[in-house]
Order: structure tokens, then C-alpha cells, then sequence
């Protein structure tokens, strides 16, 4: 019972942003348990958020990270003007940040592995971040990692298994020897580019427009990152330098980025229209879930039924998208996962049971997912979406040089 009381109380800290004029309203209801199960009991506080422009500045650069600011007042009818200042003040309080991401299967990535598990509660983060913090974050095929007091998880990219479990091993050969796992110990799941879906990638415009009440449409079929056997691109020189530069300054102009890397504007322009016409790169722009009020990040893994494919899902992975929005959502014909940011539990669990009936109800699943539930507010990010070196080692760039001397 105390510790879903001590749960009440966390979720009922709601931070109050000033700088913006509130407009919209996010009200919380939270869960109490008793031996009959959960129940609701009365709203919290209300949480100021963004006004109207200002939601609407946010979403529109996340829904259409590939166009011109020019292209995007237009699509909402903003002036330019105001378009621009609302920009500027939401970057200068951090409310998001862009990236460009290569399209790895294009230029000969393999899989992206996913490890998750429950930590040894009696060893504290700072532990394991003093013992093994600078050997994790020299692992160059991670490029995001979450980890809180007693859970964890991590996305790497890898051109082939075998480069992956070079660092997998190290990694666990240092936390067995400090006692930081438990004994189930942890999990790898693989998914290879050519037989598994990618149905969102840092993703964020289905859970942003959710949260302030706008429409999003459902999953496109066509996918940025291919399921299939894909041809590799065969990039010069200064295209490769170009694609290095872009994931490393994405926010910069393309006159910055060419005297970073040591070639013409020209030459960045021209290569940048073909990344994105071609998708040999895409552009993201990821929101502060924290400011925005989001309590929860939930990391879960799904064991599917062998008798369904992923075409017969369908259905099915529009309704955890209307209902969950996860910003990551990977599978394949056996299992997949799903990165998800919720408001409050209370918000998340109700999505979840929807999505669970409706799985139970088609026999979808073989058993009950695993889940990891992560207070934002408590989270350590110890690496944030680095792409950097993953790109440099497989476009074949020395990382103690700079860009423009290779």
C-alpha cells in the first residue's frame, strides 16, 4: 500500500511553466489500489502547457521536420513573423531539439539490437556510473541509453552481430563481476532491417498532437527506414563528409556545415536534397517531454503469437497507436517493442489494458509483455540519440581528426 501511495504523490507534482501564456490544460486523474484493484480518486492540479500558436508551432516542426520554415507557416496559416519568434523562444527554452539520422540499412548497417533489464536494487546508479559509465558510453554502436535506480535499457545499431556482442560482452562481464545485475540478468532482442518493421523512429508526432487534443493520421505504409534487402548507396567523399556534418550539426546552416567539413555550400546543399529525396538520411525533431509535463517513459517487449505475421497485426498497430503513440515502435513476425511517454500512469494504464483486451481477444500475444516503467523526472540519460560515432566508424572517419582533414 506505501508504495502506491508514494506513486499518488509523485504523480500529483506537476510542474507549472510560466514563461508561456497557458492555453491548454492537461488534468491528471490518479489511482489508488485496494484488494479489489485499481480505482480512480479525484483530478489533480491542472498543468499549464503551451498556448494555441505555440502547440501549434511545436507540432507542425515535428510532423514535418523535412520542410522549410517557409513551407510549414504556410501549411498552418501563421504569419511568418509570428512562426518565427515562437521558433526561436521555444529552441531557446529547450522545448526541442533536431537531428538528422542516417538511414542505416543504406549504408550497410545490418540490426538494431535492443538490451532491457532489472538492475541489482542494492547497487545505486552513481555506482555503476563510476565503475562502467566511461567503458558504456565508449560503446560506439549505442546511441541511446536509459537507466534509473534498478532498471535499464539500451538501442544500438550494429553493421553485423558480431561487432555488437563485442561491446555486450565486455558490458556484462563488468556488471556480473560487480554484482549490478540481477539474476535473470538481461535481455537482447535483434531486429534485422530486412525482416522487421520499423513503424516509428523517434517519432513524437502522434503522442504531441494527442496531448494537445490535435489529429494525427494513422502509420504510413511507406516506411522511411525499409523492411527488405535494400541496395547500398555508394557515396563520394564529400557526400560522406556531408552526412557526418549533418548528424553532428544538424541545427546549423549549410554554409556553417561546409566550413566545418571542409567542402563548398554547394556541395552541402546539393548532397542534402539528395539524402532526403533518395532517404538516405531523415530529419527528426524530438520534443523536452519533461516540460511538456510527461511523467512516464515506458520501455515494453512483446512475445507474438508464431501462427500471426506482422501483416495479419495491422489492426492491431494502429490501435496502439491511436491509444499509446509510442515515439519507437519496432517488430518482427516473433516480438517487437515499444517506447512510449505518458502523463501519468493512471493515462498510460488505461491505454494499455485497451490495447491488451484487444490482443488477448485475437491471440496475438503468447504471454504478458515486460514492461519497464521510468520516471522521467529520475531518469539518467547516459547517452541522448548519439549518432555521431556509430556514422564515423562505418563511413570509415577517425574520430581524433577533424571532419575537414580526412
Amino acid at each position: 500500500m506505501m508504495i502506491y501511495r508514494k506513486l499518488l504523490i509523485y504523480f500529483s507534482k506537476i510542474p507549472n511553466y510560466k514563461f508561456f501564456k497557458p492555453k491548454y490544460k492537461l488534468r491528471l486523474r490518479m489511482q489508488t489500489f485496494s484488494s479489489a484493484g485499481f480505482t480512480e480518486t479525484s483530478d489533480t492540479k491542472s498543468m499549464t502547457a503551451l498556448s494555441q500558436n505555440e502547440a501549434r508551432v511545436l507540432h507542425s516542426l515535428i510532423k514535418w521536420p523535412n520542410l522549410s520554415d517557409q513551407a510549414i507557416h504556410s501549411k498552418i496559416g501563421m504569419k511568418k513573423s509570428t512562426f518565427s519568434s515562437i521558433k526561436a523562444r521555444l529552441r531557446e527554452h529547450n522545448y526541442f531539439k533536431r537531428y538528422f539520422i542516417p538511414n542505416f540499412p543504406k549504408i550497410s548497417f545490418e540490426l538494431l539490437l535492443v538490451m532491457h533489464g532489472n538492475l541489482n536494487r542494492f547497487t545505486t546508479l552513481e555506482e555503476r556510473m563510476r565503475v562502467a559509465g566511461d567503458v558504456i558510453k565508449a560503446f560506439d554502436e549505442d546511441f541511446y541509453i536509459i537507466s534509473e535506480s534498478n532498471k535499464a535499457f539500451n538501442l544500438s545499431i550494429s553493421q553485423n552481430y558480431t561487432e555488437y556482442a563485442k561491446n555486450q560482452e565486455k558490458f556484462l562481464q563488468i556488471y556480473s563481476e560487480n554484482k549490478f545485475l540481477t539474476r535473470e540478468g538481461m535481455q537482447t532482442d535483434a531486429y534485422p532491417f530486412e525482416i522487421s518493421r520499423f513503424r516509428a523512429f523517434m517519432d513524437y508526432e502522434a503522442v504531441v498532437a494527442k496531448v494537445f487534443g490535435f489529429e494525427y493520421g494513422p502509420y504510413s505504409d511507406n516506411l522511411l527506414i525499409p523492411t527488405e534487402a535494400v541496395k547500398k548507396v555508394k557515396l563520394s567523399k564529400a557526400e560522406r563528409k556531408v552526412l557526418v556534418g549533418l548528424v553532428k550539426y544538424p541545427e546549423e546552416s549549410d554554409t556553417l556545415i561546409a566550413e566545418k567539413v571542409g567542402v563548398s555550400r554547394n556541395t552541402v546543399a546539393n548532397a542534402k536534397r539528395k539524402f532526403l529525396r533518395e532517404k538516405i538520411c531523415f530529419p527528426r525533431v524530438v520534443p523536452n517531454l519533461e516540460k511538456l509535463g510527461f511523467k512516464l517513459l515506458v520501455f515494453t517487449h512483446r512475445k507474438f503469437n508464431a501462427r500471426t505475421t506482422m501483416e495479419q497485426r495491422t489492426e492491431a498497430v494502429e490501435l496502439v497507436r491511436k491509444l499509446i503513440a509510442p515515439h519507437f515502435y519496432v517488430s518482427r513476425n516473433l516480438d517487437g517493442f515499444l517506447i512510449s511517454a505518458h502523463t501519468s500512469f493512471d493515462e498510460y494504464n488505461k491505454a494499455f489494458d485497451e490495447v491488451m483486451k484487444f490482443y488477448l481477444k485475437n491471440d496475438y500475444i503468447s504471454e504478458e509483455p515486460s514492461s519497464y516503467h521510468i520516471s522521467i523526472a529520475d531518469m539518467a540519460v547516459i547517452k541522448d540519440y548519439d549518432f555521431l560515432p556509430v556514422t564515423m566508424k562505418i563511413l570509415g572517419f577517425d574520430p581524433k581528426k577533424s571532419i575537414a582533414d580526412h
